[in-house]
């Protein structure tokens, strides 16, 4: 099956608008989540930041109660158990860090544990936090990188498996040459300081979602609109006035009314149709006997003028019914539908008309094939190029095939018209010249055969004044 992507489809269409309306419904879903998760998490950040900061203040006030050479003693204690909150070593210096990017959450903490120690604390001390991450943490007075510590001394208080969460670094100056270094990861679900929107996995789930629903509208719309396909093609050949087949009811409730309504209209034309057709046939045999006889009553007259004025009358009755019945028939003629060569029936016309190489001239070239009536479009050509030849001597045939439309162009060496009159052209029985041979009925054909095939004619003038008939098909 050959899928065409076309925006001007019904499907894509609502395709593409079921996709965005979802997509943006997630986006706007995930903004609200967002805030009201971020409300919650900064309070629960800061409420686990206290207790966090109390922590280190207490473990910062035990040390300073220890005497200096007991110090180091309860810290390789502490290293050897394990199992603290806090990696904690006394340096004789302020150790550097490589911070994380500032942050509105980052900078809300390192205020809050700054805050709270300055309260908890005796004196005035030089208080220094900031967010680091585990690679670039460095411990001790000679800097080493925390991983090439003993496991057991970091790995059970600033270990997160295979997570490498921010770690808050608390330096707080007590003496001279003395800092105390505190290093905590944030307890869960605060690993991480700030609230993630939408992880790579959630962005990956929407995604997937987003596309499954895009195929499944798309096969679900196609499915739907396959009746409206269905009916549209049945119209427009009902516009060219061709047996129309009856379209199968299915769909939504709706189609399936839009496709009954259409059936019983199909229904009711092809009866009118019918009945035209039974009616014309009974006017063609009925009046056949009456005009005969009417003739024959002329033919007996004796008096001269009087028969010859009346067998005139019973001759124009005779060629006006004739015209009429001519009409009806030449505009419904019941033929197959078949691809045309328009050049080539064009010259088989030509070939036809004795001189015709004086008379007509060919310009242009129809690539593409049109579906139609073969008789019914020749009869159309036929009676445009006879009328240019016999008002105008002459043809001039200009065939063009653009994009859109198949157009044929006659244009006579006729006398001047009057631009006002050529409104009237079309009209049955109209003669602009004073000739009375034909019954005025070949425009009147012609462009009903247009018609009937989607087509149409237009009239205008040349720069002489004669008349250019313009002939266009549409391409389906």
């Amino acid at each position: 099956m050959k899928v065409r992507f076309r925006f001007n489809s019904l499907a894509v269409r609502a395709s593409v608008f079921l996709l965005a309306v979802i997509v943006a419904a997630q986006l706007l879903a995930g903004l609200i989540w967002y805030q009201q998760t971020s409300e919650r998490d900064q309070k629960g950040l800061l409420t686990t930041v206290n207790s966090l900061a109390l922590s280190a203040s207490s473990t910062i006030s035990f040390f300073q109660t220890l005497p200096a050479e007991y110090r180091h003693l309860v810290l390789n204690q502490l290293r050897s158990m394990g199992g603290t909150r806090f990696f904690v070593s006394l340096n004789d210096h302020e150790i550097p860090l490589d911070p994380l990017p500032d942050s509105h959450r980052k900078t809300l903490v390192i205020n809050e544990v700054k805050t709270l120690l300055k309260n908890e604390l005796q004196g005035d001390p030089i208080i220094k936090v900031d967010f680091t991450l585990r690679d670039n943490l460095k411990v001790f007075n000679n800097e080493l990188p925390i991983d090439d510590l003993p496991q057991l001394w970091a790995h059970y208080s600033l270990s997160y498996g295979s997570l490498n969460p921010p770690i808050l670094v608390t330096q707080v100056k007590v003496a001279p040459q003395e800092w105390f270094y505190l290093a905590a990861v944030l307890p869960a679900p605060y690993v991480n300081l700030e609230t993630e929107y939408f992880a790579p996995r959630e962005w990956l789930t929407l995604l997937f979602s987003a596309l499954l629903l895009l195929i499944c509208t798309w096969f679900i719309v196609r499915r739907e609109i396959r009746p409206i396909r269905k009916l549209a093609k049945a119209a427009t050949l009902m516009s060219s006035r061709l047996k129309v087949p009856e379209v199968k009811e299915e769909g939504s409730a709706e189609l399936r009314a839009a496709v009954r309504a259409f059936n019983k209209m199909n229904r009711r034309i092809d009866s009118h149709i019918k009945d035209r057709e039974m009616l014309f046939s009974s006017i063609s045999h009925d009046l056949k006997t009456p005009i005969a006889c009417l003739k024959l009553r002329s033919e007996m007259l004796d008096d001269d003028t009087d028969r010859e004025r009346f067998c005139k009358i019973a001759n124009d009755l005779d060629l006006m019914v004739k015209g009429a019945l001519q009409s009806i028939k030449e505009t419904d003629i019941h033929e197959d539908i078949e691809p045309i060569d328009f050049n080539q029936l064009i010259r088989h016309i030509k070939d036809t008309i004795p001189g015709s190489d004086d008379k007509i001239r060919i310009q242009g070239q129809i690539n593409a094939h049109f579906a139609g009536k073969p008789l019914a479009i020749k009869r159309c050509f036929q009676n445009l190029i006879d009328n240019a030849l016999k008002y105008g001597d002459k043809a001039d045939i200009t065939l063009l095939d653009d994009t859109e439309s198949q157009t044929i162009i006659i244009e006579d060496h006729g006398p001047e018209l009057d631009a006002r009159q050529l409104s009237k052209f079309f009209d049955p029985y109209f003669r602009a010249s004073g000739d009375t041979e034909g019954n005025g009925l070949g425009l009147t054909i012609s462009q009903s055969i247009a018609k009937a095939h989607g087509g149409s004619i237009y009239l205008s003038l040349t720069n002489n004044g004669s008349l250019r008939v313009t002939l266009s098909f549409p391409k389906e």
